[in-house]
């Protein structure tokens, strides 16, 4: 026999725990993701702990402008929200979700995708978001200032004349 007041406050603690974990929360990577131009980047993004997130709301926006990038609500990707920018690009794996894992592919990278994005999920016990940041860089000299690769332009090019001067007056000294 329990009394009634025990009773209650095991009744209560239970359901606090069932609350506390239920709760939804997500991670992002933690560290900035670097992408070159023209290729295809994974912006990691999981629940913890590990849920199946096929029922739930998945959205990913730019944070800069606050618009939708990828969408899945309702076990389909929807597609009226999104950015257009963003269309043919995206992709959230579906057998993925069953893991909890929430990343998004973009495919073709731009310049324009750098910029923080945030991945949101929602179901009926809350809902969480983490931030990604993404570093797009252009290939080859990506950051490179004008005045760097006009003096390494001007020292190759100094290197061969004076590569080829050498190389003219041995031939010329083998000759006499």
């Amino acid at each position: 026999f329990i009394p009634p007041i025990q009773e209650l406050s095991v009744s209560l603690l239970f359901l606090h725990v069932l609350h506390v974990t239920a709760q939804l929360n997500v991670v992002g990577p933690g560290h900035s993701l670097s992408v070159t131009v023209g290729r295809d980047v994974v912006l990691p993004c999981q629940l913890s702990p590990t849920l199946n997130a096929q029922t739930m709301t998945v959205r990913w926006i730019r944070q800069h402008v606050s618009e939708t990038v990828h969408l899945y609500r309702d076990g389909q990707d929807l597609y009226l929200e999104q950015m257009e920018e963003y269309r043919g690009r995206t992709k959230l794996s579906h057998d993925h979700l069953l893991r909890g894992k929430l990343d998004l592919i973009i495919a073709d990278v731009r310049p324009s995708d750098d910029g923080l994005y945030v991945c949101s999920v929602q179901d009926d016990a809350g809902y969480a978001e983490a931030l990604v940041d993404l570093e797009v860089s252009a290939p080859f000299f990506h950051d490179a200032h004008p005045w760097k690769v006009a003096l390494a332009v001007v020292l190759v090019t100094l290197l061969t004349l004076i590569l080829g001067l050498s190389v003219y007056t041995v031939l010329l000294f083998k000759e006499k």
